[in-house]
C-alpha cells in the first residue's frame, strides 16, 4: 500500500528527537507493509541523511512509484497550532481525501485549550477517520469539539523514541551470550575495572517558557536545580534547546551561565541533542518531548512544569509509563509546602530524593517497558488499518499500570498548585465574587482565577440582584475547568455590597478569604505571592494586600476625572518607596488601596471584629478595613514581583518612623476609640480644600492683576510712540523725508 505523509503544523527550529521520530514513524508503517512518501518542504531537512537524497524530496513521486492510496497527517515534533493559517494545509490535504474518496488519518495532534483555533479544528476532525491526540488535555478538547466523533483517541508517538530491541545474542558453548566477535579474557576484566568510570550524564531539556513566569524566574530555578543534581550525583551537565528555536537556544544558555563554576556544562547543538538525550542518565526537562526522551532512555525524569499546558501534555507522557502526576509546578519550587519553603530548600529536598529512589524509579521503567511498547504497537496497527478503510477499533485501556516511585516531596509540592480532581473539603482561598448586571467583567474575573497559580481555591459568586441566567451562561462554558470549585448565591432582590459579602463568606470554611468585585485583573501569581506571604513563619501580618490595575470593559460607564486629579477628601498620598505596610495612618490620609485592590486576610479576625456593616452601603468595606487596622497589620505587596536586582534604596529610617507613628496612633484608637482621628481627619481634609480653593482664587485673581499689568504697558508704549512722533527731531526727519521724495 502506498500513501501520502503530511508533517505539520511545526513550528521553527530542529526539535529534539524530531529525526528519531520520523524514522521510527517509517519503520513502523513499513513494518504494516505500508510504502510511506513525506510529501511537503517540511520533510526534506528532517529525512535528509548525508549522502543520501530524503525520500520525495520536493513532493514529486519517485519514478515508478503508483499514486497514493490513503493520507496520513502527522504532528510529529510539531507545536500545538493557535491559529487557523497553521492548520490550512492540513485542510487542503483533508479536503483533496474526501473530494477523492481516499482514507485521511491524523497522527500526533497537540492541542492546547488556551491558544486552539475552534472553528478550523472543528472542520478538520470529522474529515478524519481516525485521529491520535497527543495527550489526555488534547483528547478531552477534541471530545469537547467532536462529541460523536468515533475514532478519537490517544495516539503513541512518544514510543517512537524507545531504541529498536537488540537482537538475541548467539548462545556461546557454555550456555552464556556474547556480542559477535568479542572475547572475554582475564585481561580485559582487568581493563574493565581499571577503566574510569565515566560521570553520570545530566541533561536539560529545556524551551523558553511562554506562561505567567518570567523566563529569568525559571531560569534561576533550573540552574539552583542542576547544581544541586550535580552535587549529589558527581555528573556533567548538557544543556538541550528541546524546542529548537533561536529564543529556545539562548534560554538554555542563559541557564548554563548561572550554573556555579565548578559545574562542567555543555551546551548541545541541534545535530548532537538527540544523541545527548537517549544517552541521558537524569533529564531535567520543561517540555513533553524531553519527558519522552527520558523515559526512553531509562533516564529519571525531573519535570518542570512553568505552564498548565506544559503541565498537561508532561503528564499525559509520564502517565503512558505508569508514572501518573509526577510533574512539578514551578508555582509549587517558588513557594511550595505549608510553611513556605525557599526554592533552594525544595529543589535540595527533590534532588535528594530522586537519588534515593533512582533505583525503584528505573526498575519501573524497564518492567512497563513492554506493555508500552505492546499499546504502541497497537496503536499503530489501528492506523495501518484505518489506512486501508477499516473502522476504528474501540480505545484500549492505559497500557502500564501507575506506580508510586517517584521522589514522595513531588506530591506536596504539586498539592495547591495543580487543578484538583475534585474540589478539597476545606481549601485555603474562599474568593466571593460579588456580582450585579456585568456578565462581560463577571467573565473575565472568573478567567483571571483559573490562570492563577494557585489552584486551592473555592469561588463564591454572590448574584446581588442581577439575571440568574446571565451568571450561569458566563459560567456554563468554565465549568469543566472549575472543577466543582465554584458556588452560585442567586439572590432576587439587591442586598448591598456588605450583606453580599457576609453571605459569600458564610458559604466557605477556609482559612483564608478574599472579596472580589470583577472590577480589577489579578496577575496570574497574585493569589500564589499573597497565600506565600501569610504563611512565612517570619511574618505577622493577618492581611495582604496586593494592587492590580482597574479592568476596563466597554458599558461599564466607568470613568476617570477628565483632569486626573481625585476630590479633596480622597486625596491620596504618594507611594513611599520600599512601602512594605498598609498603615492606619495610610488609610486616614485617604489612601484607598485596601478597597481597591485584592485584600487577603485570615478568616478568623471575624470573630474579633464582626462581619461587615450592612447599613453602610458602598463604605462598608472602608469601614472594615478601618477596624481591621486598628488591631491587626497588613502587608503589602508590589504589583509585580521584585527582580533579582531589586534592592531597597536606603528608606529603612523613613519606614521606621511610619511604624512608630502608626503604633501610637493604634494605641491610642485602642484606649480612646478611632472618632477623634476621623474627625480630625475630615476637618484637615476640609481645611486643605478650602486652603486649596483660597489659593486657586489666589492665583486665578493674580493672573487678572497680570494682565491688567500687561495692557497698562502695553498702552504707555503706545503713548510714548506718539509723543516722540510729535517732537522737534520728528518734524526734521518728516521734511527731509519730503525733500527726498519719499
Amino acid at each position: 500500500m502506498h500513501i501520502d505523509v503530511f508533517p505539520g503544523p511545526v513550528g521553527p527550529g530542529r526539535r529534539t528527537g524530531e529525526q528519531r521520530e520520523f524514522r521510527g514513524l517509517l519503520e513502523e508503517l513499513a513494518l504494516r507493509g505500508i510504502d510511506a512518501r513525506f510529501v511537503g518542504p517540511e520533510a526534506d531537512p528532517v529525512l535528509e541523511a548525508p549522502g543520501e537524497e530524503p525520500p520525495g524530496a520536493g513532493g514529486g513521486a519517485p519514478p515508478g512509484r503508483p499514486a497514493a492510496e490513503a493520507f496520513l497527517l502527522v504532528g510529529l515534533g510539531g507545536d500545538a497550532p493557535t491559529d487557523d493559517a497553521q492548520l490550512v494545509p492540513w485542510l487542503d490535504r483533508a479536503r483533496t481525501a474526501a473530494q477523492t474518496g481516499r482514507p485521511l488519518v491524523i497522527s500526533g495532534l497537540a492541542l492546547d485549550p488556551g491558544t486552539l483555533p475552534e472553528e478550523a479544528v472543528r472542520r478538520l476532525l470529522p474529515a478524519a477517520a481516525l485521529v491520535g491526540l497527543r495527550d489526555e488535555a488534547s483528547l478531552a478538547v477534541a471530545r469537547r469539539l467532536c462529541p460523536e466523533h468515533p475514532g478519537l483517541r490517544v495516539g503513541w508517538e512518544d514510543a517512537l523514541l524507545l531504541p529498536r530491541p537488540a537482537p538475541a545474542r548467539p548462545p556461546a558453548q557454555d550456555g552464556s551470550t556474547q556480542r559477535h566477535g568479542a572475547r572475554h579474557g582475564p585481561g580485559d576484566r582487568q581493563r574493565e575495572q581499571e577503566e574510569p568510570v565515566a560521570p553520570p550524564r545530566i541533561v536539560a531539556a529545556v524551551v523558553r517558557p511562554a506562561g505567567p513566569f518570567p523566563p529569568e524566574q525559571l531560569a534561576r530555578v533550573l540552574a539552583a536545580l542542576l547544581d544541586a543534581l550535580v552535587h549529589r550525583t558527581g555528573g556533567t551537565v548538557t544543556l538541550v534547546a528541546c524546542g529548537g528555536g533561536p529564543a529556545d537556544e539562548q534560554f538554555a544558555a542563559d541557564v548554563a551561565a548561572l550554573l556555579r563554576g565548578d559545574v562542567e556544562r555543555v551546551l548541545a547543538g541541534p545535530e548532537m541533542a538527540d544523541e545527548a538525550s537517549v544517552r541521558a542518565d537524569w533529564v531535567l526537562t520543561t517540555c513533553f518531548r524531553g519527558a519522552a526522551l527520558g523515559l526512553a532512555a531509562r533516564a529519571v525524569v525531573l519535570p518542570v512544569g512553568p505552564d498548565k499546558y506544559s503541565i498537561l501534555s508532561m503528564n499525559g507522557v509520564l502517565g503512558r509509563w505508569g508514572l501518573v502526576d509526577g510533574v512539578v509546578p514551578l508555582a509549587g519550587l517558588l513557594t511550595p509546602g505549608d510553611a513556605a519553603w525557599d526554592t533552594r530548600a525544595a529543589v535540595q529536598q527533590w534532588a535528594t530524593e530522586a537519588v534515593a529512589h533512582r533505583g525503584a524509579l528505573r526498575a519501573a521503567l524497564a518492567d512497563a517497558e513492554p506493555a508500552v511498547r505492546e499499546a504502541a504497537a497497537r496503536w499503530w496497527d489501528d492506523l495501518a488499518g484505518a489506512l486501508r478503510g477499516r473502522p476504528p477499533q474501540p480505545a484500549p485501556t492505559a497500557a502500564a499500570a501507575p506506580r508510586g516511585v517517584g521522589a514522595p516531596v513531588v506530591r506536596a509540592l504539586r498539592r495547591r498548585y495543580t487543578v484538583p480532581e475534585m474540589p478539597p473539603e476545606r481549601p485555603t482561598v474562599t474568593i466571593v465574587l460579588r456580582h450585579r448586571e456585568a456578565p462581560a467583567r463577571l467573565g473575565g474575573a472568573v478567567d483571571d482565577l483559573l490562570a492563577q497559580t494557585f489552584t486551592d481555591w473555592l469561588l463564591v459568586v454572590v448574584d446581588d440582584g442581577g439575571d440568574p441566567h446571565e451568571v450561569d451562561e458566563a459560567l456554563a462554558p468554565r465549568r469543566e475547568e472549575l472543577a466543582g470549585r465554584v458556588t452560585v448565591l442567586h439572590h432576587r432582590r439587591p442586598l448591598g455590597l456588605a450583606a453580599a459579602a457576609n453571605r459569600g463568606l458564610r458559604a466557605g470554611e477556609s482559612e483564608l478569604v478574599v472579596l472580589h468585585d470583577s472590577a480589577g485583573v489579578w496577575p496570574p501569581t497574585l493569589l500564589q505571592r499573597a497565600v506565600a506571604h501569610l504563611e512565612d513563619p517570619l511574618v505577622a501580618d493577618d492581611g495582604v494586600v496586593v494592587p492590580t490595575r482597574a479592568r476596563l470593559v466597554a458599558g461599564d460607564g466607568v470613568a476617570a476625572p477628565a483632569d486626573g486629579r481625585a476630590r479633596a477628601d480622597q486625596d491620596v498620598p504618594p507611594d513611599r518607596p520600599g512601602r512594605e505596610q498598609l498603615t492606619l495612618t495610610d488609610v486616614l490620609d485617604g489612601d484607598r488601596t485596601a478597597v481597591d485592590s485584592p485584600f487577603l486576610y485570615r478568616r478568623a479576625v471575624h470573630g474579633v471584629l464582626g462581619d461587615y456593616d450592612e447599613t453602610l452601603g458602598a463604605a462598608a468595606d472602608w469601614e472594615f478595613t478601618l477596624r481591621f487596622l486598628e488591631t491587626f497589620t497588613v502587608g503589602l505587596l508590589p504589583a509585580c514581583p521584585p527582580g533579582p536586582g531589586d534592592r531597597t534604596d536606603g528608606t529603612s529610617a523613613v519606614r521606621g518612623e511610619v511604624a512608630v507613628r502608626d503604633r501610637h496612633l493604634r494605641q491610642w484608637t485602642t484606649e480612646h476609640g478611632i472618632g477623634l482621628p476621623l474627625y480630625l481627619r475630615r476637618a484637615a481634609a476640609q481645611e486643605a480644600g478650602a486652603l486649596h480653593r483660597r489659593l486657586d482664587a489666589a492665583e486665578e485673581l493674580a493672573l487678572e492683576l497680570l494682565d491688567v499689568v500687561r495692557a497698562q504697558s502695553r498702552q504707555i508704549e503706545r503713548l510714548e510712540r506718539t509723543v516722540a512722533e510729535k517732537g522737534f527731531a520728528a518734524f526734521w526727519r518728516r521734511a527731509w523725508r519730503s525733500l527726498r521724495g519719499r
